[in-house]
């Protein structure tokens, strides 16, 4: 009996992953400030008063993603330098797809809701928070 029990609650914490849906994607919209960084047991935290933001845009499975850095007057200073890509569907996952002149790469969406955005390249997962301007 000990032993169905286990089971049991093993499969129901595997069958509660975190699903992402079409329409979450939109969450995706807007400014996102990396909280930590993990990689093989090991969590990394950003140093230094100056943060650049990810500044994502979106718009029907394709979008742009900036470095952005917020200004006392509430304005942003975006690069010019962009990152085009494609959200892609494969494996029961979301990806973003990138693809510039010199190099290609994807990242997998691990979680994405109002204000966390957790997304896994190279064995690192990047976990964003929404930027909200304290001004």
């Amino acid at each position: 009996m000990y032993r169905s029990i286990i089971l049991f609650l093993l499969i129901l914490c595997l069958g509660c992953e975190n699903k992402i849906t079409p329409s979450d994607l939109d969450l995706l919209n807007g400014y996102w400030s990396i909280d930590y960084i993990t990689h093989k047991n090991e969590t990394f935290y950003p140093k230094g008063a100056a943060k650049l933001l990810d500044f994502y845009e979106v718009n029907d499975r394709e979008g742009v993603r900036k470095k952005a850095q917020p200004q006392l007057d509430n304005k942003f200073l975006v690069t010019e330098d962009l990152n085009n890509f494609k959200i892609i569907f494969k494996a029961e996952k979301y990806y973003l797809s990138f693809r510039t002149v010199w190099d290609q790469w994807q990242e997998k969406i691990v979680e994405l809701s109002e204000n966390k955005l957790v997304l896994e390249h190279q064995e690192k997962r990047y976990h964003y928070k929404r930027f909200h301007s304290e001004h």
